[in-house]
């Protein structure tokens, strides 16, 4: 088979890869064969789909726009996965078979959904495979007698999809639960209001035509047969939460609506029982189904903004451990669960992958990626005797590490059960509006048993038409729809934009922010290396990306990105050896070239004085100097850096512009951290570096206890280390690209690259208080018109049931017209022209 699709920057001699379609590197071509693979991943891949008879999977990603990505296999056996204990939060029983919920890695188009569902005809025991593109969440169907949990893994690896337990299985099962009670509910008390309007209609009508009496009572009494079903079950939820907030010894919004609901159906009930009368089955039907559909509403709109988050909640952080089974750092290794490490257990770290514990290196030299610990930008060597930490990626050489502590008992793990102590303190964004529905309620029902003994003098049945009247046209509908209906549309169209709210609290806290906190590293920067400076031969520079471009190492990512997109020269590329932790060296178009650091390029030869000036200047500046040497000569120097986010500046002159508080917490130097002050045109006094997430609490908390504070404490960042600072501060906000603990420590999670979301966010809790502010006054004035009327006997209760809908259509209207948030794109405002606005 042919690539799939030719790279677009591929070279007119250099295949395309028959996986993905990217170039091949020319270190990997192996002549004589007819398909070429740019990397192992692709290769496996590839040849397991044509061994399963899969091909169409080809057919349908040549149809999606982005094509695919190169293929990752991790290569691992997931032994840990046939621990029960293990795997128990992800996995249910259901009969003898078992359904397990993985969150899949490399999931991106419509044809990955394909590939992925169609294991169970390639692989017996597996009965069923469902994989939500979205969440990027498959459940599977097996059975245990047939096969093993780890075969089921291998093989989604082997096709490129590395499985992670998903630990939410119970949480989501839950949802569906709740999902299907509610949707039953809202179909029956639609089902039971559409029948209802054609039986009254026809009432209705006979009242002015005439109707034989026969007709009339087999109409009224066969209205009274489709109401029973709507009250006793669609309305359910409403008795049940106005009996539990009497038990709870307060009174719920829903009490005066319950009421209302069994005043008006037991009226109607008698009336019809007797023959007289009127009757308001139909009113109280469409009015169960118009609170049920409120409330369906707010429910999808609550679950599409925590869809995401849920599903990177989800994964454990860490899964699995390579322990060493027998003495010396060559024994073999087993995956084992990380409930089965003890201390005193040695455990392998391979190259790329996460540290799984907390421990000492016993033997190896490698260097690590802190930055989602402590922000630190710049990688950390380590070896024998040093001490490391769960989470930190491994960016070299095998390591051997003695457990000293795993799972719970680490520093992520403490780090993020602070996330959920802080988490389950926040206070609900509704309290101010749920004490004034409260006292609404009770003026209603003291209204209401008033105007009943103020009516009784005339009869009973006049004051009971009168207290019914004034509960229909009092109910609290309008009042309780303001908020969440409001809520619902913002959180809707925040997703739209890009912004995912998971605590609607957090909107209400952001009308008066004071201070606002930013993490460095992934926040206000891009988060990984790029060649911010070069001192050297331009012809160096194109010969190190043409080596470079034969690494998948974060350093040759930056050289392969600099330059732009000038057209560069063709070259052979052979003979490439990797040494990892120094640098790479091989042939590029017959000269020898190595990239790497100084010793590894110079080989011990002194460095010229523009060059050694060049390294010193960019040690200094807090960046990493990468040395290019060509035929044996030091050739040029390139100093890597983490660059600003496009929109930082413009987005920090904005804040400060309106008069906020900026300040940079960070994990990384202060030198570093300075310099990143100074190009944001931040005083050094707001800039603070060289902070352990410990620290950054500290730092949130007392900021937070502070009582003279300006406004709300909002922390913006996006690594594990930012996850304690961002649940405790007021506003959590993780920008895109954040880990998985930031993001279940967040309030907002932006899904679109950059901080200029920020500013919407502010902008969107701003307009979003004027709506609830708009929906309440609305409400509040209709209902006490309408109750006044009621009360002086103005308004009947089939008046009062045509009325009452008029408050809740208004209050519909007024929110889904509230424009809060734009579509991601189509903003009218710019960062840059937002702080040139507000100057």
């Amino acid at each position: 088979m042919n690539a799939l699709r030719p790279g677009p920057s591929a070279p007119a001699d250099r295949p395309a890869c028959a996986h993905c379609g990217l170039p091949v590197p020319a270190s990997l071509l192996r002549p004589g064969e007819e398909k070429q693979f740019c990397c192992q991943g692709c290769r496996q891949v590839h040849t397991l789909v044509q061994e399963w008879g899969l091909d169409q999977y080809y057919r349908l990603a040549a149809a999606e726009p982005q094509g695919l990505a190169p293929a990752r296999v991790s290569g691992r056996e997931f032994e840990e996965l046939d621990d029960e204990v293990a795997r128990a939060a992800a996995t249910e029983t259901i009969g003898e078979r078992c359904r397990t919920r993985f969150y899949l890695e490399g999931v991106h188009c419509a044809a990955c959904v394909w590939l992925v569902e169609r294991l169970p005809t390639a692989l017996s025991g597996v009965d069923e495979v469902r994989l939500n593109l979205g969440s990027a969440v498959a459940e599977v169907t097996w059975r245990p007698e047939a096969t093993r949990l780890s075969t089921i893994g291998r093989a989604l690896d082997r096709l490129g999809y590395t499985p992670h337990l998903h630990r939410a299985a119970s949480l989501q099962e839950a949802r569906r639960r709740e999902d299907r009670a509610a949707l039953a509910h809202l179909g029956v008390a639609v089902a039971g209001a559409m029948n209802l309007m054609f039986l009254h209609g026809a009432l209705y009508a006979g009242e002015y035509s005439g109707m034989a009496a026969a007709y009339t009572t087999f109409f009224r009494w066969l209205s009274f047969a489709v109401a029973v079903p709507v009250i006793a079950y669609a309305a359910r939820p409403f008795f049940r939460t106005a009996l539990a907030g009497l038990r709870a010894g307060m009174v719920h919004i829903d009490l005066p609506v319950a009421i209302a609901l069994a005043a008006a159906f037991a009226a109607s009930a008698w009336n019809t029982i007797r023959g007289a009368g009127p009757i308001w089955f139909d009113s109280l039907a469409m009015l169960v189904a118009a609170l049920l559909g409120a409330r369906q509403v707010q429910r999808g709109a609550q679950r599409a903004a925590l869809e995401r988050a849920d599903s990177l909640r989800g994964v454990a952080f860490l899964e699995f451990a390579r322990r060493l089974a027998g003495n010396g750092p060559d024994a073999p290794a087993v995956e084992v669960p990380l409930a089965a490490l003890a201390a005193g257990d040695r455990v392998e770290v391979r190259s790329g992958e996460l540290v799984p514990v907390d421990g000492v290196v016993l033997a190896g030299t490698s260097t690590l990626d802190n930055a989602v610990l402590t922000g630190e930008s710049v990688p950390v060597p380590v070896r024998e005797g040093d001490t490391v930490h769960a989470g930190a990626t491994n960016l070299g050489a095998r390591l051997v590490v003695r457990v000293d502590a795993a799972g719970e008992a680490t520093r992520v793990g403490a780090l993020l059960a602070i996330v959920q102590e802080a988490l389950a303190q926040k206070p609900a964004l509704l309290a101010t509006t749920d004490r004034l529905a409260r006292r609404f309620v009770q003026v209603v029902l003291v209204a209401a048993a008033l105007t009943g003994l103020g009516w009784l003098g005339q009869g009973p049945a006049l004051a009971l038409e009168r207290v019914i009247a004034l509960l229909v046209v009092a109910c609290p509908c309008a009042l309780g729809l303001s908020v969440p209906l409001a809520m619902s549309v913002t959180l809707m169209r925040a997703a739209r934009a890009g912004i995912f709210v998971k605590n609607p609290d957090a909107l209400e806290r952001l009308r008066h922010p004071g201070l606002v906190l930013l993490d460095k590293t992934g926040t206000l920067t891009a988060g990984r290396p790029a060649v911010v400076r070069w001192e050297g031969e331009e012809s160096a520079l194109s010969l190190a990306r043409a080596l470079e471009a034969e690494s998948s190492h974060a350093v040759a990512r930056a050289f392969q990105s600099a330059g732009g997109r000038t057209l560069r020269p063709v070259r052979t590329v052979t003979g490439v050896v990797e040494s990892p932790g120094q640098g790479i060296a091989g042939v590029v178009g017959g000269r020898a070239v190595r990239v790497g650091n100084e010793e590894f390029a110079a080989g011990g030869t002194p460095l010229s004085a523009p060059f050694a000036a060049a390294a010193a200047a960019a040690t200094a500046a807090g960046e990493s100097p990468v040395f290019v040497a060509v035929d044996g000569r030091v050739a040029g120097v390139a100093a890597l850096g983490d660059t600003l986010r496009p929109d930082a500046r413009a987005t920090v002159a904005a804040l400060r512009a309106r008069g906020l508080g900026v300040r940079i917490l960070s994990g990384d130097h202060p030198e570093v951290v300075a310099r990143v002050a100074a190009e944001l045109g931040l005083p050094l006094a707001d800039a603070t570096g060289g902070l352990t997430p410990e620290a950054k609490r500290e730092i949130v908390a007392a900021l937070v206890a502070d009582p003279d504070r300006p406004g709300a404490v909002v922390m913006v960042g996006d690594g594990v280390n930012d996850a304690a600072a961002l649940a405790l501060a007021d506003v959590g906000i993780a920008v895109h690209g954040g880990t998985g603990a930031s993001i279940a420590a967040a309030d907002v999670v932006f899904t679109r690259g950059g901080v200029a979301p920020l500013l919407e966010t502010l902008d969107g809790a701003r307009r979003l208080r004027g709506i609830v502010r708009r929906n309440l006054g609305f409400s509040l004035f209709y209902n006490a018109g309408a109750a006044l009327l009621a009360i002086a006997g103005l308004v009947g209760p089939l008046l009062a049931a045509v009325l009452m809908p008029v408050s809740s259509l208004t209050v519909i209207l007024s929110s889904a017209w509230g424009r809060t948030f734009p579509r991601a794109g189509s903003s009218p405002a710019a960062p840059a022209r937002a702080a040139t606005a507000a100057a």
